[in-house]
This record gives structure tokens, sequence and C-alpha cells, in this order.
């Protein structure tokens, strides 16, 4: 047996889902944690043995095994039970270096990342159904995997900032990015692969490209800081749109529906520089143009919601998708002036395309004490038929306001307009949080 390799008879995995009553021996000096929930623990002949088995049925079933030493929570909030599995040690790779690494010391953050995961996650996706999640550690350094119940996070998301650079020089600062998503991104799978699985390869975007998007959203609504959340979707935007040493982008390869398709000799990775942020985007696109001034983010929670109840232990396809999103069609959405959603899809999860911006726009004073704004926004590198709509913020001492959103048809420059502000602000921004999937975004004071 080997790590994360098959080890049951299996009918196409994520297509067979199986109630599972699994009972493990190992070594009487390890703890072994499972999928489901534990019946009994015992031991047996020299060796520990465990009972585990799931009360909802399940695509796949894992487990893991170590000196773990344990700590467990029971949050009142959703009635979930976090458990954090460590090691007193390092693995061997990491135990020659002249430091101190206890990972489990890190257990009660893992914990805590883990419970604000779940909450936030069931606010906004639904209500999971498995009661418990342990999150693991595991040797691998930089590579998260998840399970129905069960989280397997790296070696790393065990180290503190100090340890990390002590490893890792000057590169742990990039790898600190890493650290604070993997725990959320894996978190969220219990929904997007587990609750939801995807039904064909060219699917998989619902699984990798929304936790991508989970991941982005638990930045943004538990770390105190917003820049973290800017600067996660500006990285994707580069991931997607930077050129490979071949003078290709990841984007370039093709649409992202066509999935594992996407890697090719001269677009290697083009798949993970893809599927998982331009997936994402997808999600946070329709966030965007979904958003409402009175009710925010409603309007979009509702959808996602819909599209977990639906299709809840089944395989979602990228059509049953587009298919609840049509169900919760907003004016906002509407830009072909159909009713329908399809140019979104077409765009975004069927094309390659990708827009440039530019706002230009004049400040002047009112007599009243006012300031008058003027702008006009341009859409440019697209085709005639591509519609987006582009979100305007203006930053008043920090503060950020949404002004509205102007659309857009092919390469077109809207219709100058007018907005009277109660004061100059610091900054005006279009596709200030990222909104739109962007090649550039210029904003220009006349």
């Amino acid at each position: 047996m080997g790590a994360r390799t098959s080890w049951y008879p299996s009918l196409n995995a994520f297509a067979d889902r199986a109630l599972y009553d699994l009972t493990f021996k190992v070594p009487k000096e390890y703890r072994l944690v499972g999928v489901g929930n534990l019946v009994k623990e015992w031991q047996e002949e020299g060796y520990s043995a465990s009972h585990w088995t799931s009360s909802v049925p399940f695509a796949v079933a894992g487990f893991n095994y170590g000196l773990y030493k344990v700590k467990a929570v029971d949050d009142p909030t959703t009635g979930y039970r976090i458990e954090a599995y460590t090691t007193e040690d390092p693995p061997d790779y990491l135990r020659q270096n002249r430091f101190n690494l206890t990972p489990s010391a890190m257990a009660e953050s893992a914990m805590v990342d883990g419970e604000n995961s779940i909450r936030l996650f069931e606010k906004w996706f639904g209500k999971a159904p498995y009661g418990r999640i342990a999150i693991t550690q595991q040797p691998q350094f930089n590579f998260g995997q998840s399970w129905p119940t069960l989280v397997y996070l790296p070696i790393s998301a065990f180290l503190d900032s100090t340890q990390r650079y002590l490893l890792m020089g000057g590169n742990a600062f990039k790898f600190a990015d890493f650290i604070q998503e993997v725990t959320p991104h894996e978190v969220s799978h219990q929904w997007w692969g587990h609750m939801v699985g995807w039904a064909t390869y060219h699917d998989q975007w619902l699984s990798e490209g929304f936790a991508d998007f989970s991941a982005g959203l638990f930045l943004q609504l538990v770390e105190k800081k917003h820049d973290k959340y800017l600067k996660y979707w500006d990285r994707a935007r580069h991931t997607i749109v930077d050129k490979n040493n071949f003078g290709n982008r990841p984007n370039d390869a093709g649409p992202l529906w066509m999935g594992l398709r996407l890697n090719t000799f001269k677009t290697p990775g083009a798949y993970n520089r893809l599927v998982y942020p331009k997936g994402g985007y997808v999600l946070h696109m329709l966030r965007s143009l979904m958003w409402d001034p009175k009710t925010g983010d409603q309007n979009f929670i509702d959808m996602l919601h819909d599209f977990v109840a639906t299709n809840l232990q089944k395989n979602a396809s990228t059509e049953s998708f587009q298919e609840i999103v049509q169900k919760h069609m907003t004016p906002a959405l509407n830009l072909e002036g159909n009713g329908r959603i399809n140019w979104f899809f077409r765009e975004w999860v069927y094309g390659t395309e990708v827009p440039s911006y530019r706002l230009d726009y004049s400040l002047s004073n009112e007599p009243d004490g006012k300031v008058l704004f003027k702008g006009t926004i341009t859409q440019s590198g697209v085709s005639d038929h591509f519609h987006m709509s582009v979100p305007l913020y203006f930053d008043f001492d920090g503060s950020i306001s949404r002004a509205g959103s102007v659309p857009l048809h092919g390469n077109q420059t809207a219709k100058e307009f007018q907005i009277h502000l109660p004061k100059k602000p610091r900054k005006v921004m279009l596709n200030g949080e990222f909104d739109v999937l962007a090649e550039d975004v210029v904003n220009k004071e006349k």
C-alpha cells in the first residue's frame, strides 16, 4: 500500500458512492484516524484496532496514522466536532536539521482554521452532513488533500513562520500564502468534491475551482486585513495570464471546460494553472455580478445553497451548474437582454477571451462642497459579442464604496457618465476587487 493510492475495490471512484464499514489494525504505538465516525478502539494481539462507519454514502475513503497526539473541540455554533492529529516530532527528512520542530505545538491553530472554515462554508454553501472533521498532519511539505471528514495537511502547516524561515530562507515569505490558504481550500472540499462531486474531467473545475474560490472567501471574511484577499485574486490573475517559457499563457491552452487536456508540451501544468484559479474566478465574477446594494451577497449565497442541495451526494456537471445559475438569474446577469445566462458560460467556461479595461475620469469641485465625477470606461481585446459588467469603487479615506457597475459590449467605450460624490475620493478604482478577470486595468485621471 502506498500513500494516496487505491487500496480497496472501487467502480470508477467518484461515480461509486457507498456506505463504509472499516476495521483497521496498526502497530500498537500508532493511532489511526479514518473517514466517517469512530465506533470503537481496542488492543488486539499487540495491535491497535479501530472500527469506523459512515452514516452517509461516500465516494472515496481514506485514512491516516502516526504517532499522533489528539486535540478536539465541539463547536456550539455548527455542532461540528473539529479534531487535530499531530506528532511531537517532525518526519525523518526534517529531523536532521538543527532546529527544534514540534508540529503538535501548532495543533490549536489548525483547529481554529478548521472551525472557522466550517462556520463560514455552512453559511455560504449549506449545512454539511458529516458532523466531524479531522485535521491531520502528513509528511508532505507542500501538499494537502481532503477526504470525507478527513483532511491531510502538509507538515509545513504545523510549523510557525520562524521555523519555515529557518528551513526555507526568503522563500518562506511566498510560501506563507500557501499556508494561509491550504486549510480552507481542503476543508471546502467537504462540499466541493464530496457532498457534490463532478461528472467528468470536463467538470472537475466544479471541485478545484470552487475550492480556490472558497479559500479566497476565507481570506476576505476571516483575515483582519483586506489586502490579503486582494493579493489572492491578483495572484490568481497572474497565474492565468502570465506567459510561460514558450511564450504561452495558461489561458491560451484552451477553455476551462477542457480540464486535464489543457496540459500539452507547450503548456505544461496548464491544468493546475487554469482549472484552479480560473475556476475560482468564475465564482468570484458571478458573486460580483449577483451582488445587490440592498441585500449584498444574498442572491449568490442562495444560488450556492440551491446548487449543493440539488446535487447533494451526486456528481454535478457544468451544465447542471449553469441550470442553477439560470434559475437564480438577476437583472444584472441579463447582459444579452434575453433572460439567459448563456453569455457568461460561453465567455468564461467555454471560451478563452480575457478583456482589458481603461477608466478615464475627472474630479471637479461643486458649489455645495461636493465633488463631481465624470468618467468613461473602455473594454478592449475581445470579440464583438463579448459582454461584461465592471464595478467602480471609490476610496474615501480607507472606506471603500462600490458605486455601481458599467455594462460593456465588445470593444466599446461607454458613454460618459457622472456621479455626485460627498467629497473627493482618495482613490478611484475600476475593477477594484479584481471582480473581472482582466489582462490589464488602467485608471487614469484627466
